[in-house]
């Protein structure tokens, strides 16, 4: 089968060998698969990335000197009946899969190839029928929304807080539907591309500013939520329209989190779910003086892909402008410089076959 596999930084169109479903395991189609900024650094990056999470601890990661089949935000049309599904349903799934070593993820996994193929395996325990209702590129969408769901229901989101966004990429347009659908508010999106600050009030952010704009001080005052100290202890008590501020830095680069915590009010938490993969300084001493905290959340549990899968079911169209364009597995290389090169797409799609 044909498959579009990254060895030594390159990405070629190869035949590869048709996988071989084992107990537990589906073999299906891929329909349509996502393009996710980590694949954008498995890339360019990839002994970069397989060392961080080696010594993170997961053994199930990939080796960079092999080659591999990227893809894990998919969905997938099932060739044979087996595991409660019949054959010609589609499905999503969450990227993992039982190996002989344990626990491996669907695209960076050495072993099992994802979706950017014209075939793969799932974990049948780990997959949802798709309802006819859902169209297929909004349903995989699921697994990146997880990371939004899992993001949101760790920073401590409730009705009581006000928001931020810093960075409106996919992942930050992303928590902005899931606080928007949970009906949360107010968020304040931040982001220097035009294109993708129209993007988060298409989907739901109440304001939106570029980096640095001195409107962004002025709106969290007007909440009650001041950023300097001094003025936090001198503010009344009943002018405060939300009892905290939650941030959410889904950019990911080097400065961001002094960037967020010079604009944060006080007490804010701050929520990391965009990966710096460099060494980033801070000064502990002004976080502290703020009463800062910060979060760091990675991944999604099986409840939080649940959730997400859930939402996209009851919603599809709120998702649908997430969806900027698609390519075919021989473009994949083509998808990959569009997204690197910072343009206006937010999520490209792959069809396979």
């Amino acid at each position: 089968m044909k498959a579009m596999v990254l060895d030594g930084g390159t990405l070629a169109l190869t035949d590869i060998a048709e996988p071989v479903p084992g107990a537990g395991q589906l073999l299906t189609r891929p329909l349509v698969c996502g393009v996710c900024g980590s694949d954008l650094h498995a890339k360019d990056h990839s002994d970069h990335l397989c060392n961080l999470l080696h010594r993170a601890g997961f053994r199930g990661f990939m080796d960079p000197a092999k080659p591999v089949v990227m893809g894990h935000e998919y969905c997938c049309e099932v060739l044979e009946n087996s595991g409660g599904f019949a054959r010609g349903q589609r499905v999503v799934a969450q990227p993992f899969i039982a190996g002989p070593d344990g626990v491996e993820l669907i695209g960076y996994s050495n072993r099992f190839n994802g979706a950017f193929a014209e075939q793969m395996l799932l974990q049948a325990d780990a997959a949802f029928a798709v309802p006819d209702h859902v169209p297929t590129d909004i349903a995989a969408l699921t697994e990146p929304l997880s990371v939004a769901v899992h993001a949101v229901a760790e920073s401590g989101a409730n009705a009581n807080a006000a928001f931020a966004v810093f960075g409106c990429g996919p992942v930050g347009l992303f928590v902005i539907r899931r606080l928007k659908a949970l009906g949360f508010g107010p968020v304040l999106a931040i982001e220097p591309n035009a294109a993708r600050r129209e993007m988060a009030a298409r989907l739901g952010a109440d304001a939106v500013l570029a980096p640095g704009d001195a409107a962004g001080e002025g709106w969290w005052n007007d909440l009650g939520l001041p950023l300097g100290l001094s003025d936090a202890m001198a503010q009344a008590p009943e002018l405060k329209k939300r009892e905290r501020a939650i941030l959410f830095d889904c950019v990911g680069k080097p400065g961001m989190l002094m960037a967020i915590g010079a604009a944060a009010p006080v007490g804010a938490t701050i929520t990391v779910v965009g990966t710096c993969m460099e060494t980033d300084p801070i000064e502990p001493a002004f976080f502290l003086q703020k009463a800062l905290q910060l979060r760091f959340v990675f991944a999604y549990s099986p409840a939080d892909f649940a959730d997400a899968f859930a939402m996209i079911s009851a919603d599809p169209d709120s998702l649908a402008p997430m969806v900027t364009g698609s390519v075919g597995l021989a473009d994949v290389d083509r998808a990959f410089a569009s997204l690197s090169g910072g343009g206006s797409d937010i999520k490209l799609m792959v069809t396979p076959t």
